[in-house]
């Protein structure tokens, strides 16, 4: 392990709280754009802060759920610019249904976001509580050491999120609940971003990681983004009948059906290494001896 890794993990997490800080005050970004930045910047966040996990002065149980707090009071936000997206596509196919209909519930998608965006601006949860909290943390980065967390620190985390993912993909199968994927995803996420920063150490085993993770992270992303637009479909108040409902529901199932299809067999390759095998390989890469 280089020496330097203490310190460049610290510039790491300073770094994600500057982008943080930056996308939660400009201007001249659409806000749907930085509420996507803020929340991948937060996810990070929680990943590297989880090689802390043994320093619990610096980081408290408290100090993780406050970054936890402010990512998903981003996800409704983000959720509602995908939905917008995802009609787009959807309607864009020829699907059967008037012109006028279609154009109707554009409208309503759109302004559903534009009214959850306007209030997360202003709610309690928005955008300025985010600006003080990460000031104020960059500013306590900046007055504390942090003791560079050791072989066997890196190792076990990288392990343990192995281990968590590995653990949901034995129950996973083609037809799994959305739930369940969308959790298999969040633990692959987290394992993505750990690799992806220690990834220097031994490029050749992680860099071939953090691509197959991040090509399966964005097809469950997929997955999860469909669901949820299924779901918000179903809810009502679009204008559609209900045989025009199945047309699109139909469409939708068929694009999260293709998605899994082609993501099952990554997810088998990737997950070819049993916990214990994975174990082994991190270990000599961290050069940990064998007890």
């Amino acid at each position: 392990m280089p020496h330097t890794a203490g310190k460049r993990l610290i510039e790491t997490i300073v770094k994600q709280l500057e982008r943080v800080e930056y996308f939660s005050a400009a201007e001249n970004i659409s806000p749907n754009v930085a509420v996507h930045e803020m929340r991948k910047n937060f996810k990070r966040l929680r990943a590297l802060l989880k090689f802390y996990t043994g320093f619990t002065d610096e980081f408290t149980p408290d100090f993780a759920q406050q970054i936890k707090f402010f990512g998903r009071s981003l996800t409704h936000m983000r959720e509602t610019f995908v939905n917008c997206q995802i009609f787009d596509r959807i309607s864009a196919s020829g699907n059967l249904i008037p012109d006028r209909k279609i154009k109707a519930a554009r409208e309503k998608f759109n302004e559903k976001n534009r009214v959850v965006i306007e209030q997360g601006f202003l709610a309690a949860e928005g955008y300025l509580p985010i600006q003080k909290f990460v000031v104020s943390l960059v500013e306590q980065m900046e007055t504390i050491t942090l003791e560079t967390p050791s072989h066997q620190q890196f190792a076990a985390q990288i392990q343990e999120s192995y281990n968590q993912s590995y653990a949901i993909y034995q129950f996973l199968t083609v037809q799994s609940d959305p739930e369940l994927v969308h959790e298999l995803r969040k633990k692959l996420k987290q394992l993505y971003y750990q690799s992806d920063f220690i990834r220097y150490i031994h490029p050749r085993f992680f860099r071939l990681k953090t691509y197959h993770l991040n090509n399966i992270t964005e097809q469950l992303g997929e997955d999860h983004d469909l669901f949820v637009f299924l779901t918000e479909l179903q809810t009502g108040g679009y204008g559609f009948s209900n045989e025009e409902l199945e047309i699109i529901e139909n469409q939708v199932q068929h694009l999260r059906e293709m998605t899994r299809l082609k993501l099952f067999p990554k997810l088998k390759q990737f997950f070819a290494e049993t916990p214990e095998v994975f174990k082994l390989k991190t270990d000599t890469i961290f050069k940990i001896p064998v007890v």
